[in-house]
């Protein structure tokens, strides 16, 4: 039986039908109730630990986690998504944030006044331009501050696994100065939530 999954990636290869996904399917990923909180918890307290105060979001799909940013620490994320359904859906579910289609690949230069860019589990998308993004992170947001709330996989990891298959491997791959990581799972999870926050230099 075909998933949301089928249209991310499957058999290990990269598929990136996000706005078929987001027709398709009304709430991938459960977004709605967030079942496991562990990174996006995490990356609220690195925003209120290191006293951001304008945040670009980076795969925002429906507006649920800006939604819980915005009740947690006042911020409206500037919350973008590559997929023009899911812009839709997040506006009316949303009507009070700020959503924006972008491509950070092509897009980031837009968004240098934010004190701090978020990646909101889109890692696994962005590999084939990952290190273009870098680059421009470090070339226009210095001592700016980088979120990344990322899922890894126990054992399972068929794609990316050349650049990286856990944290302590993607830590080493960005090369920016790490201020606070956090890595939490359930016995139960098949994935590992992660949460890291550097220091753009």
């Amino acid at each position: 039986m075909e998933t949301y999954h089928d249209y991310v990636i499957k058999d290990g290869k990269y598929i990136g039908k996000f706005d078929e996904m987001y027709s398709k399917f009304e709430d991938p990923w459960m977004q709605s109730n967030q079942p496991n909180q562990y990174s996006r918890t995490a990356g609220i307290i690195h925003v209120k630990n290191f006293g951001i105060k304008s945040l670009l979001e980076c795969g925002c799909g429906l507006g649920y986690y800006a939604n819980w940013i915005h009740q947690e620490t006042g911020i409206t994320p500037v919350s973008v998504d590559i997929s023009s359904v899911a812009i839709e859906k997040a506006r009316k579910l949303f009507p009070h944030l700020h959503f924006e289609m972008a491509n950070i690949a092509t897009d980031l230069l837009k968004y240098t006044n934010v004190d701090c860019v978020m990646w909101a589990e889109i890692v696994w998308y962005i590999l084939p331009d990952l290190n273009k993004i870098i680059e421009t992170l470090r070339n226009n947001f210095k001592n700016k501050y980088l979120i990344v709330n990322q899922v890894f996989y126990k054992g399972t990891q068929k794609y990316g696994v050349e650049y990286f298959s856990n944290l302590e491997q993607f830590i080493q791959y960005v090369p920016f100065e790490l201020l606070g990581k956090c890595e939490a799972t359930r016995a139960s999870d098949s994935t590992i939530e992660t949460s890291t926050i550097f220091k753009i230099g």
